[in-house]
């Protein structure tokens, strides 16, 4: 018997649309999540099942596969002969159609009035590093920062090669932001938190999960905003576990805690973050750009 298509993991036909997607995914992570009562194996595949089918590429290329329409309703089998290929068996492949395009510099890099920035620095992707602050420096900060780290340069500037991560900024109104991440005229300001592994509830507020509530990090803006007034600025804050699976821990949304809405922050897992990422600043403004007087002042603020 084949294995199971990512759609038929899900329990929806093929023609979903993204929303019906994330919602499909919502129900079966709830249903699936060892938390709960699922099992662990269950669990997996419907994480895979996600992760392949919210990327508008892969699914792409994921059903150019099938050898016959899969013309079921949603939450139907279909048949065992179908000649699909076993989605968990795909070839993943780090280009995707952004990273098609010519990055530009404005100023152009030949041009030798602009002074602010080196040709070599404005070509660099990834700028800073953790670093300690004051006399006693967590561990845990550093080793969740340097994850962070190696999580954006695999996953989101593999595929936009004109973004620039700065690591360790002084924020205008004081403090500090883990990692700004800037492409064309959008920045995304990351936070990082970590949690055990487990289902979590998102009101818009803190993270419940079981009698445990979290509250995670208050990102504020908008001085780095009102500095960067060119720019589309967005705060995301990233909860890692300490363990390399991207899917976890699986945070649900409350009716105030959806990301879609303005006024709730972008709390998400990894595997969430770098959808998103991809997203906000793949759709930006001409997202191949690199603006060197924002990348020079951004430098300029490292700690």
């Amino acid at each position: 018997m084949s294995s199971p298509s990512p759609y038929e993991v899900l329990g929806i036909a093929r023609t979903a649309s993204q929303a019906e997607i994330k919602m499909a995914y919502r129900k079966a992570a709830r249903e699936s999540h060892p938390d709960l009562g699922g099992s662990a194996e269950r669990f997996r595949a419907v994480q895979r099942a996600y992760q392949l089918l919210s990327d508008e590429a892969d699914r792409s290329r994921y059903d150019r596969s099938f050898q016959a329409p899969d013309t079921r309703s949603t939450g139907s089998a279909t048949s065992a002969g179908t000649g699909s290929r076993p989605f968990d068996e795909r070839v993943r492949t780090s280009t995707q159609p952004k990273a098609q395009m010519q990055v530009q510099y404005v100023p152009p890099l030949e041009d030798t009035g602009f002074t602010d920035l080196s040709a070599q620095l404005s070509r660099r992707q990834v700028h800073g590093e953790p670093r300690k602050r004051g006399l006693f420096t967590s561990r845990s900060r550093l080793e969740r920062e340097a994850a962070t780290i190696s999580l954006l340069e695999r996953n989101v500037l593999s595929v936009l090669p004109a973004a620039r991560l700065i690591n360790g900024v002084h924020s205008p109104g004081g403090g500090h932001y883990d990692h700004v991440l800037l492409a064309g005229y959008r920045m995304a300001v990351i936070g990082t938190m970590t949690l055990p592994e487990g289902y979590y509830m998102f009101d818009g507020q803190v993270l419940r999960h079981g009698n445990r509530m979290t509250q995670p990090p208050v990102l504020q803006i908008s001085g780095l905003q009102r500095a960067f007034m060119n720019l589309n600025v967005v705060p995301y804050t990233l909860v890692l576990t300490g363990r390399d699976n991207p899917h976890e821990p699986v945070i649900e949304y409350g009716r105030k805690g959806a990301p879609a809405l303005a006024a709730s922050p972008n709390v998400l897992n990894a595997a969430g973050l770098v959808r998103e990422l991809k997203l906000f600043l793949g759709s930006g403004p001409q997202p191949n750009l690199v603006d060197r007087p924002t990348l020079a002042r951004l430098l300029a603020g490292m700690y």
